[in-house]
């Protein structure tokens, strides 16, 4: 079920928009988000990444934090080209049983939306 889960993490923004609803405040149902969290569990390692994959050019400013066995953080504002596909951040961790992603984005139009994957706290 938690590979499920972490799959879902993947496709969530893809379904909020096909649903036509949004997922968080700010999100626009017409305009499809700019990021998405990607992630692969292999026992107690997890691997993390933030692609970006936006419809048209614009600057997004994001934080992840992945809250495990330790804590890592990575913090960017980066200028995106339309319709190109990047993975703007990498992590691999250890992580144990209980383990929690959260990556807080704000695009350009002034979107605010917040992509968690694992065991996160409401």
């Amino acid at each position: 079920m938690r590979r499920f889960r972490n799959r879902l993490a993947i496709l969530t923004p893809a379904l909020a928009l096909a649903a036509g609803g949004a997922a968080s405040a700010g999100a626009s149902s017409e305009t499809p988000r700019a990021l998405a969290l990607s992630v692969v569990e292999e026992g107690d390692s997890i691997e993390l990444e933030l692609i970006a994959n936006s419809p048209v050019a614009q600057q997004v400013q994001y934080s992840l934090e992945l809250v495990g066995n330790s804590t890592s953080r990575h913090r960017g504002d980066t200028a995106i080209p339309a319709g190109e596909r990047q993975v703007l951040s990498r992590m691999k961790s250890s992580v144990g049983e209980h383990w929690c992603a959260r990556v807080e984005v704000t695009e350009a139009n002034g979107a605010h939306y917040t992509l968690t994957a694992g065991d996160c706290p409401a």
